[in-house]
């Protein structure tokens, strides 16, 4: 069975360790030599940055609840408490959870159990200050989120259909791409895996944005054809490095003066390679609006209409 049709098989399977599966899909992408599809499993394997843009699939609403007792022996057991009763910073916080960690220990959680829920403690000291406010006379004495054990079913779901969906576009571009040694030629460009990455996991899974109106704001800034400054910077902001904006430019210059439906057709691909490359930098921007954003600024400097 070749890796890719090792890959394809685990992703199917019901059972299963996604880590182990995760840790095949390291290998292909070193054999594929492509970074962002590395870059991703790597988070997906290890977590992902405190504060970085995280998956849809890992950004979960939750609720809490807490235990109360009060004079006389009196107690309320799991109430569930508003967020109303936290301080504004806060409250955001607690309506939704950041499911950050690796992956394997959310699926250590499960258990083969598809209901219930996972428990994430408030701290000591704001559940008695804060969740305390819900009930004259009593105290709050412990308060916990819950996250709904059908969340990270989902996660590794989602995670598992990612992967199959990328194994099999990789198959049918290059059934032995996956097969060639780490380092050697290549059977399948990297211009084409990233293409095959964004949309089967950059382009569907979408990244939750920090900040997601101010990507397509910043492409204004390049208001006219050439300005490479411009551009330089507004990428520099979307996390691209130095590295990929001079091989940027080099191409987009190499492109200067082609009819406009050459260079619309050319767009997409520079747009969807760079989108893969704001997905790994954990710029914390939207791919979709990171991608509109990028046409924009793209089609600015070349002096293309978009429409």
């Amino acid at each position: 069975m070749s890796l890719i049709e090792d890959i394809q098989a685990s992703a199917i399977s019901e059972a299963g360790d996604v880590s182990a599966l995760l840790r095949k899909c390291k290998l292909l992408a070193a054999r594929l030599d492509n970074r962002e599809f590395a870059s991703w499993v790597d988070r997906e394997l290890s977590g992902y940055p405190e504060g970085a843009a995280l998956p849809s699939y890992r950004v979960v609403g939750v609720r809490s609840y807490g235990h109360f007792v009060g004079p006389f022996g009196m107690k309320a057991n799991g109430l569930q408490i508003p967020v109303s009763v936290l301080p504004e910073q806060l409250k955001e916080s607690y309506r939704t959870a950041r499911l950050d960690q690796a992956i394997s220990t959310y699926q250590n959680l499960l258990g083969g159990d598809s209901g219930g829920s996972a428990r994430i403690a408030w701290p000591t000291e704001l559940a008695i200050h804060c969740a305390s406010k819900l009930t004259p006379n009593m105290q709050c004495v412990e308060a916990w989120i819950e996250i709904p054990l059908g969340a990270i079913h989902r996660l590794v779901s989602e995670v598992k259909t990612a992967i199959l969906g990328f194994a099999i576009d990789i198959q049918r571009e290059a059934p032995n791409a996956g097969d060639s040694p780490v380092g050697g030629p290549k059977l399948i460009s990297e211009e084409r895996v990233t293409q095959i990455f964004n949309t089967n996991i950059a382009g569907n899974v979408g990244n939750v944005a920090n900040a997601n109106t101010t990507v397509e704001q910043s492409a204004t800034v390049v208001g006219q054809a050439g300005d490479w400054t411009s551009l330089k910077t507004y990428l520099e902001s979307l996390g691209i490095s130095n590295t990929e904006t001079i091989a940027l430019k080099e191409d987009l210059d190499a492109h200067v003066g082609q009819d406009p439906a050459t260079l619309k057709t050319k767009l997409g691909t520079w747009v969807g390679g760079l989108v893969g490359k704001v997905m790994s930098s954990g710029a914390g921007v939207a791919v979709d609006a990171a991608a509109s954003g990028i046409a924009k600024a793209i089609a600015s400097y070349l002096g293309i209409p978009l429409s």
